[in-house]
């Protein structure tokens, strides 16, 4: 398959980073919706999943702080 090529400026927007703002609400609400499917049913593949779905939300709102402090304390 041939590499696609565009113009320069798609070339620079295809290589920025995606970022994703994750808030306090947002992991609440992850939060939330894992102990209510945990309430009902602590076994299921859905509790799972939403289980896994928290602890990505929290791993990236941990790794979005870290590199806000980074950011803000760089030398």
């Amino acid at each position: 398959m041939a590499a696609m090529q565009g113009t320069p400026q798609e070339d620079q927007e295809r290589r920025r980073d995606v970022y994703v703002r994750v808030s306090d609400a947002d992991v609440h609400a992850a939060r939330d919706a894992w102990w209510r499917a945990q309430s009902v049913d602590p076994a299921s593949h859905r509790t799972a999943t939403l289980y896994e779905s928290y602890r990505q939300i929290v791993h990236a709102q941990a790794q979005q702080i870290a590199e806000e402090f980074r950011a803000a304390h760089a030398r």
